[in-house]
């Protein structure tokens, strides 16, 4: 089963800066034995996905593929805190989970705690070093705390290992045009539109 999420983007100043790593996503008689932290505050229906998921972690839960599903069915529920907690414990039980790090980086990108993000989204890479997106989205979260060199060295590398991959030149453009560098900026945007146009 793939519990990888999508990021929903984010903006920055005037332009929209793409993320790239997450995939999206009836209150019966028994509800009454839901949990309080999956009760949506304005009553709408629980998403099947997650009262089964809950169910199954349920009936046993020493169960991580169990648990593992639970936490992306939290997640995708909008119970981003109790997605920590199950991930964590995921990756607790098994640290060189690579769904577990990556979906621990995707939430904190969420919340905007970027050095959590950071942290599990490097450990990440270190099973995964060539996962375009999320070196992507890892260089956002080096933007956000102003570590732009950071930011445009993993975008140039993501360039150089596809350089017909459109998020990273669209995000190379903006971080260079924060950083001051004008025409460099201008040079990956026109880059990215060339290759948008093309795909068409």
């Amino acid at each position: 089963m793939n519990y990888k999420l999508i990021i929903s983007a984010c903006c920055i100043a005037s332009f929209t800066f793409f993320s790239c790593n997450r995939s999206e996503d009836k209150k019966d008689d028994k509800a009454s034995t839901t949990p309080d932290y999956l009760k949506q505050p304005d009553q709408k229906p629980l998403p099947p996905e997650l009262v089964m998921a809950e169910k199954k972690f349920e009936a046993d839960t020493t169960n991580y593929d169990a648990r593992m599903a639970l936490a992306a069915a939290c997640y995708n529920a909008g119970a981003l805190d109790k997605a920590i907690f199950h991930f964590t414990k995921v990756y607790e039980h098994d640290n060189k989970n690579l769904i577990a790090l990556t979906n621990l980086g995707n939430v904190y990108y969420d919340v905007k705690q970027d050095d959590k993000a950071i942290d599990y989204y490097e450990k990440a890479l270190e099973l995964d070093p060539k996962n375009i997106d999320m070196r992507c989205d890892l260089a956002t979260c080096y933007m956000n705390i102003n570590k732009l060199k950071k930011a445009i060295k993993l975008l140039k590398e993501n360039i150089e290992i596809n350089p017909k991959h459109e998020k990273s030149h669209h995000n190379l453009a903006v971080i260079l045009k924060q950083n001051g560098d004008l025409k460099e900026s201008e040079d990956e945007m026109k880059i990215y539109e060339s290759l948008k146009t093309n795909k068409k």
